[in-house]
């Protein structure tokens, strides 16, 4: 198995924990602490579902730092991260792979005819990594990310820690 055998949809979680655009920063929360994940998408108002943002643990961090209570009653359209980075889900696992590194970010939206399906993390790329122990020697190259790269490591890490005695 490589990763251009991988698709998308083989990988993706399609349980998107998702809040309404007017919702505030504490709903956020309460869907990310209630569901132990890191982020929820932002959808419109109008109950179709659109996705239009972001919000993760990192935008809330971001949001407290600021030291300004009023921002936590804040519509999320005014304070999510946004335009979302979609990926079609009957891509490779590799096209998905350079989307992440290319624009810097941790989760793709998986979209089919331009409706979401699911969710992309690396979170996700890691649990099968750990299915697929020799699938990371597929990464190395020169589209191999500084954040794959610790990730792998890691991942190689804790497989030899797990493996070998304390000497």
């Amino acid at each position: 198995m490589n990763l251009d055998d991988l698709s998308v949809s083989d990988v993706m979680n399609a349980d998107v924990k998702t809040v309404n655009e007017d919702s505030n920063i504490m709903s956020a929360c309460e869907v990310m602490h209630k569901n132990n994940i890191g982020c929820v998408i932002v959808v419109t108002i109008a109950g179709d579902g659109t996705p239009v943002g972001i919000i993760t643990e990192r935008d809330v961090v971001r949001i407290l730092s600021k030291q300004n209570p009023g921002l936590l009653h804040f519509a999320l359209w005014k304070i999510m991260s946004k335009p979302l980075v979609t990926v079609e889900q009957s891509a490779s696992m590799s096209r998905a792979i350079r989307i992440m590194a290319n624009e810097k970010i941790r989760r793709l939206i998986v979209i089919k005819n331009k409706k979401m399906v699911g969710i992309l993390t690396q979170k996700d790329i890691v649990k099968i990594i750990e299915k697929n122990p020799n699938l990371p020697v597929e990464f190395h190259g020169e589209n191999f990310s500084s954040g794959l790269k610790e990730i792998s490591a890691r991942f190689d890490h804790f497989r030899h820690s797990k493996i070998l005695p304390d000497l």
